[in-house]
């Protein structure tokens, strides 16, 4: 550019690119999951089917559309169940292993009276891009994982999720969930979950069954069975 500023990372990356809007953290909240009934299904007759989880939800506005970052404590393990928006209000529930502390941070365009001090770099605009005193997004990792390769409809034996851990240089938060979802049962209910567990630097990885009902056999969409989620720097955060 001909003029204004740049920041970039030890790896070369651009930062801050003198006029696109950063996303950084304007928000942190925590909340105690708590076992609470959910709608797990809908069957053609209109029939619903509901399952008991610890859960927990968290509602918050946005302005650039929001990313987030989020834990339980104690290493337990966390996914997501459902998301919604009405305007610029967005609401998020995840469900845990078991009942416990959940630490959920939302990053977004900072307002312009976000700091009382440090810098902040504004572009040709006037729009703030950047301001120091806010943690900045900063993705480390995207993990994935197909547990049925391919697409498209299937008949085989059950499935399964071997758990896996990744560590890193700096204490981490996760985000962008994509969860395996798959309902065994539905009267008693049986689901099995995506299940993220964080300690600190490290990431753990599979799935949790909650309930009875898992068969030898399964019939579904093998997409039901792809995992995806991105690991993010919380260096400043936890």
């Amino acid at each position: 550019m001909a003029a204004g500023f740049q920041a970039f990372t030890d790896t070369g990356v651009y930062q801050i690119d003198g006029s696109t809007p950063n996303y950084q953290m304007v928000q942190a909240m925590s909340a105690s999951s708590a076992d609470g009934v959910l709608q797990l299904a809908l069957n053609d007759a209109g029939k619903p089917f509901y399952t008991t989880l610890p859960n927990v939800s968290f509602s918050f506005n946005s302005t650039a559309g929001p990313m987030y970052g989020v834990y339980a404590s104690d290493g337990v393990g966390i996914t997501v169940w459902r998301s919604s928006r009405s305007g610029n209000t967005y609401t998020l529930t995840f469900i845990t292993e078991r009942p416990c502390t959940v630490y959920f941070f939302l990053f977004d365009r900072v307002p312009p009276v976000a700091g009382k001090f440090g810098l902040q770099v504004f572009n040709e605009r006037g729009d703030l891009i950047a301001d120091s005193s806010k943690p900045f997004l900063r993705v480390l990792d995207v993990i994935y994982d197909e547990y049925l390769p391919g697409t498209g409809w299937a008949t085989l034996g059950a499935p399964g999720a071997t758990w896996q851990s990744r560590t890193y240089g700096m204490p981490i938060v996760v985000s962008g969930i994509y969860p395996v979802r798959q309902a065994w049962s539905y009267d008693p209910a049986g689901v099995e979950l995506s299940s993220i567990r964080v300690n600190g630097n490290t990431v753990s990885w599979g799935t949790t069954m909650y309930g009875g009902g898992r068969k030898p056999n399964w019939s579904g969409f093998r997409e039901q069975w792809h995992s995806r989620f991105m690991v993010l720097d919380a260096t400043g955060i936890v």
